[in-house]
């Protein structure tokens, strides 16, 4: 009988094990491909202001320049060697973000090799996995912009965090951690928060002092740098009672999007399947009107936030006691999120208080994602049974499967909105019913001009070169769709223009369309990769629907 037991007992081990290792690959295959295939090939949000500001200096002054208070020196030069050598095609921007999230995971992986048991080690990797490329992420993983800052400074977390776990000599690795905050100080505003994961390790391991002196210098170099290079994040402003409630609510994003439709009716009603939309719809509706929306942070939130925090709390008084490199990283990386959304709510009190929807926005939940993270591994670490810590993170990683498709959705969503409205930023047609997403309709129209006199981005295009020109006479003609919809447009950039929606076959990705006068006056893509259905923007009235629809002509 014992033998049977324990024979059981190993099988259903092994299961565990093998689910574990296909969650893992699952997670980081979603991520991955959520990077390479949601990413927009167009400039998006602050990529207009970026390009605008790219083309308009000169080296080095183009890398070196702060933008809304961030000094993004080390994403810039990524940014600007895209622009110079692929007319801002945006490729290069998306493969350095999955070289540097790979790269981070890879330094977490070997910060997690200590860990006693086979189990416990796989728990502590799916944690990471979760909290680098869960889809809740998708803001950072599916725009090329966002992916290159937010994973530099994931990066150099992780490789401080592991300098610090490992270093030997007279400041055991202190140098190397200074020297990350200082690299991730200068990838984006947030960077600078890895001093204080840097400082809870040393802290937990009984740094020397002069561990800590290194530290501090790195640090006071850092913010003399960030001073010289026109400030340190002005308008701070301090409120306790308004930014803590603010700050719990903030770290909940992760929850709050992992359960969106059981929250807010609107994404609710967008789940394909009846029997899943229905329930989901009356669960929110209650929800919503019990608390209110649920990305302005009501009480529920905060109270998630305040429960992790608790949690937070007894994990590192444990790692307190206990001594290991996995559970340091850990408790270091809860500690970066939480200095990253103190920042944040300390910064911009005044922007949230205007926009209560905005504290909980996708964009930061790249951030709030590796507090939990932080947790889940920590609590992999200290539990004695690896057996049991995989089970939990097992449990944890099959809990979020279903917003994973929620997620990317959101991400596909974004995607189109950014490819359309560069398309018509491109033909110079933008109306006020344009979606725009998160880009700001007058940075676009500023960085416009620039971007089509340098022919890059959307302006590097073969089919926007056409646009104003005649159509050969021997180019190629497609049929005309009978009876396109076509509304007219008040154009926000010039002379009122066309909006189109036609459906028909095309071997070519984008379409020229041309007016009755024989000119190139718009351009039409696919509303979705494989399908029939197109949407055009052309310039003026003309002769409402387009007179002939083509492909490029060759070279």
């Amino acid at each position: 009988m014992n033998r049977q037991v324990a024979g059981g007992g190993r099988a259903g081990t092994g299961v565990l094990v093998l689910a574990g290792r296909a969650l893992v690959l699952l997670y980081a295959a979603a991520g991955l491909l959520a990077m390479w295939l949601l990413a927009p090939r167009v400039p998006y949000a602050d990529g207009w202001r970026h390009l605008a500001r790219f083309l308009g200096q000169s080296f080095p002054r183009d890398v070196l320049a702060s933008d809304n208070g961030h000094h993004e020196v080390l994403p810039n030069i990524v940014r600007v060697l895209d622009l110079r050598l692929f007319d801002a095609g945006q490729v290069l921007q998306v493969l350095a973000g999955i070289v540097l999230v790979l790269a981070t995971l890879l330094v977490y992986w070997r910060l997690v090799r200590d860990l006693a048991s086979a189990q416990a080690r796989l728990a502590g990797l799916l944690a990471i996995v979760l909290g680098l490329f869960w889809l809740g992420n998708v803001r950072a993983l599916g725009h090329g912009n966002e992916s290159v800052h937010a994973y530099f400074v994931t990066l150099f977390l992780a490789l401080g965090l592991y300098a610090l776990v490992h270093g030997r000599g007279p400041v055991g690795g202190a140098g190397a951690a200074a020297l990350c905050g200082l690299a991730a100080t200068f990838s984006f505003g947030s960077g600078i928060a890895c001093y204080v994961g840097f400082a809870a390790v040393l802290g937990l391991r009984r740094g020397s002092r002069r561990q800590w002196a290194v530290l501090f210098a790195g640090l006071l170099v850092s913010l003399l740098l960030l001073h010289l290079g026109g400030g340190t994040g002005g308008g701070a402003r301090v409120a306790p009672l308004q930014q803590l409630p603010m700050l719990l609510a903030w770290l909940a994003g992760p929850l709050l999007y992992a359960a969106w439709p059981l929250l807010d009716p609107d994404v609710a009603a967008q789940l394909p399947v009846a029997a899943a939309r229905v329930p989901a719809q009356a669960i929110a509706e209650g929800y919503r009107s019990a608390f209110g929306p649920a990305l302005a942070g009501p009480w529920p939130q905060v109270l998630a936030g305040l429960l992790g925090l608790a949690w937070f709390g007894l994990l590192a008084g444990h790692a307190w006691r206990r001594r290991s490199a996995a559970t340091y990283a850990s408790i270091g990386t809860a500690c970066f999120a939480l200095a990253v959304g103190a920042m944040i709510v300390l910064v911009r009190l005044d922007y949230f208080q205007a926009h209560p929807g905005q504290l909980l926005a996708p964009r930061y939940v790249v951030w709030s994602s590796l507090f939990w993270a932080g947790l889940l591994l920590a609590t992999a670490a200290g539990v004695r049974n690896g057996t049991r810590a995989l089970a939990a993170m097992v449990l944890v990683a099959v809990l979020l499967l279903p917003s994973q498709a929620w997620m990317g959705l959101l991400g596909a969503r974004a995607q189109a909105v950014a490819e359309q409205s560069a398309m018509a930023a491109a033909v110079g047609v933008v109306g006020p019913e344009l979606a725009l997403g998160e880009t700001v309709f007058d940075e676009l129209a500023a960085a416009l001009p620039v971007v089509r006199e340098a022919g890059v981005a959307v302006f590097a295009w073969r089919e926007t070169r056409w646009l104003g020109r005649p159509l050969p006479a021997d180019a190629p003609r497609l049929p005309v769709p009978d009876a396109p919809e076509m509304d007219v447009v008040a154009n926000r950039l010039g002379e009122d223009g066309r909006q189109l929606r036609l459906v028909m076959d095309a071997p070519c990705p984008r379409l020229l369309l041309v007016d009755g006068d024989g000119l190139v006056s718009g351009l039409a893509m696919r509303q979705r990769a494989g399908g029939r259905d197109w949407i055009g923007w052309m310039r003026g009235q003309g002769s409402g629907a387009p007179a002939v629809v083509a492909c490029v002509p060759r070279p």
